[in-house]
């Protein structure tokens, strides 16, 4: 018998290991579109949205798209894929587990918001609202970019931001001398840390050869020549000047999006830049590490 369950465990940890390995890698915390049905627009919002969640709340929620779930070793069904997806980038803080997944399987017609641990049962009801209200009408009528944004704006507004507020704060400890002194470090650290950001704003407002103010800044699309006779505007150029002397910088800001024009000056098209999602994300150090049971809503349609 225990040859036999040690046998067992050892398939089911080789099957798990096996479907982890076929999952997906992010590229980025915010919006990962893998199957290339949001809008550069919408997937700007998103990421704006998402960015600013997780830097005034602590909460990380994150939106992916892919064609299917059976290419990532999701036969057996959406929700468990779904939760081993979440689970396995970490999506969320370890120890609030608050984090959120929106996940759109095109080809499948099916969509998931996937809830961290953290959240109680009465967000999976807010979450099956919003799929029912929200997203599934809007895939219904040919809208799959449009579903995604409002869907994901409706759960940070109504799930989210409302569970980070109701976040029971930490106890004050009592004051005593040890605290006295701590308070002392924490106001002198953060006096130097404004202290570092007022010069910071200085120098960039004041000519680091002459030393006067009056820096100006000025963009300008930068052309890139493309073999077919057109070009690609995919960054432009930051120059900052002083108006005193003779000193001058400039460096490359990528756009959200590359532009490719005629000969003629006509838009061909556009795309999503790669080297601005990059940028954005600063060489990000990733998710917290959060995992989910299981909880949130599905849809198809």
């Amino acid at each position: 018998m225990r040859g036999l369950a040690a046998l067992l465990l050892g398939l089911a940890l080789l099957t798990q290991a096996a479907l982890a390995e076929a999952l997906p890698d992010w590229t980025s915390t915010t919006v990962n579109d893998f199957a290339q049905i949001i809008d550069p627009d919408d997937e700007a919002e998103l990421d704006r949205a998402l960015t600013e969640l997780r830097n005034s709340t602590g909460v990380e929620g994150t939106v992916v798209t892919l064609s299917d779930r059976a290419s990532y070793g999701g036969t057996d069904g959406l929700e468990p894929f779904a939760t081993r997806l979440f689970n396995h980038w970490g999506v969320g803080d370890a120890t609030r587990n608050d984090g959120f997944m929106i996940l759109v399987l095109a080809q499948d017609r099916e969509a998931r918001i996937e809830l961290g641990a953290g959240y109680p049962n009465d967000a999976d009801i807010r979450a099956q609202d919003i799929m029912r209200g929200t997203m599934l009408p809007a895939y219904r009528a040919g809208h799959m970019s449009q579903g995604i944004r409002d869907g994901t704006e409706a759960v940070i507004s109504l799930i989210a931001r409302p569970h980070a507020q109701g976040l029971p704060p930490p106890q004050k400890p009592r004051t005593n001398w040890v605290d006295r002194a701590l308070n002392l470090v924490f106001f002198g650290a953060f006096a130097a840390i404004f202290a570092a950001i007022g010069i910071k704003h200085w120098r960039r407002r004041h000519c680091p050869q002459c030393g006067k103010g009056g820096i100006t800044t000025t963009r300008s699309p930068h052309r890139e020549t493309q073999p077919e006779g057109g070009y690609m505007i995919a960054q432009t150029d930051v120059t900052r000047r002083c108006p005193h002397c003779d000193w001058s910088e400039s460096r490359p800001a990528p756009m959200p999006q590359r532009i490719f024009y005629g000969p003629d000056d006509r838009v061909l098209r556009r795309e999503r830049n790669p080297a601005y999602r990059a940028a954005s994300r600063g060489g990000g150090s990733g998710f917290g590490g959060g995992s989910s049971r299981g909880g949130g809503a599905s849809g198809r349609w």
